[in-house]
């Protein structure tokens, strides 16, 4: 009974809704509420496809659009490589110049002499020494005991050789004495090498005659004598003079003319020019 209760209901409404939409229709009537609402629901798919429609046919070169600029961007790529390459090509050329350049430059530094320019390529450097290894050896006709010097003066001899390197013990060395003089007074004195001092390309001058007063500014060079060094090879200035109670023991701190912090290229001394070569 219930259920034919509610079929008939049923069938009321929609007579009295149709009633309703009859007497509603005309030219100067207004929508119901019931139309708008019914109207939005039936017309809603109908709307999203026409949208749907005229936005494809709108942008139908959108996705060739995209093709372009991807194949654009690929390009592009390629050509930024290619700018890269002839970048690092061209600061290789320019590292290698300079490199020459610098190799010109220390060979002019000593016409006096038979020199060969060489780069260093590793440093081992502690409290107990100042090392270094360059790039030629016994096939270029480096043999132990040269003297190495840089553009600014002197750096140190050779300890070792292989057939295309060479170890190199610097004037900063603990282990290294210098036998020194004056350019000033022309008196001979005593280099070393210290490890207190070696970071700040200082040396230890010591052996100092107890006549001799040192000024700041004075200028130190190789004596020639030992045989390990030729003379007047420039090795530093006296930055500190120090006059203890026995002047025995006097001291100076030389500041070396080499900047070894940014050492990098160097010359070993081969022979000394002969008279009239």
């Amino acid at each position: 009974m219930n259920k034919k209760f509610k079929n008939i209901l049923l069938i009321v409404f929609i007579i009295i809704l149709f009633i309703g939409i009859g007497f509603t229709n005309g030219n100067n009537r207004k929508v119901t509420l019931i139309e708008s609402i019914f109207s939005s629901v039936i017309m809603l798919p109908q709307k999203g496809y026409v949208y749907a429609k005229s936005w494809l046919t709108k942008d139908a070169r959108f996705f060739p659009a995209v093709d372009e600029l991807k194949a654009e961007n690929q390009k592009l790529k390629e050509e930024n490589d290619e700018l890269n390459a002839k970048l690092m090509n061209y600061e290789l050329i320019l590292s290698e110049n300079t490199i020459l350049k610098e190799h010109v430059n220390l060979i002019n530094s000593y016409p006096d002499y038979n020199v060969i320019a060489a780069d260093i390529i590793s440093e081992s450097t502690s409290n107990w020494e100042k090392v270094y290894t360059i790039n030629r050896g016994s096939k270029d006709g480096v043999k132990p005991d040269m003297t190495v010097v840089a553009e600014d003066g002197l750096v140190g001899y050779v300890a070792s050789v292989t057939t295309s390197t060479s170890k190199i013990i610097s004037i900063l060395d603990p282990g290294n004495t210098i036998s020194a003089r004056t350019t000033r007074t022309r008196d001979s004195i005593t280099c070393k090498g210290n490890s207190l001092l070696m970071n700040e390309n200082k040396l230890k001058l010591n052996k100092i005659p107890t006549d001799l007063v040192l000024i700041e500014g004075d200028k130190i060079e190789t004596s020639g004598l030992g045989g390990r060094y030729p003379k007047g090879i420039p090795i530093g200035e006296v930055k500190e003079f120090n006059v203890k109670k026995n002047p025995v023991e006097n001291e100076a701190v030389v500041k070396t003319y080499v900047d070894f912090n940014k050492l990098e290229t160097v010359a070993i001394i081969c022979e000394e020019f002969k008279s009239g070569e």
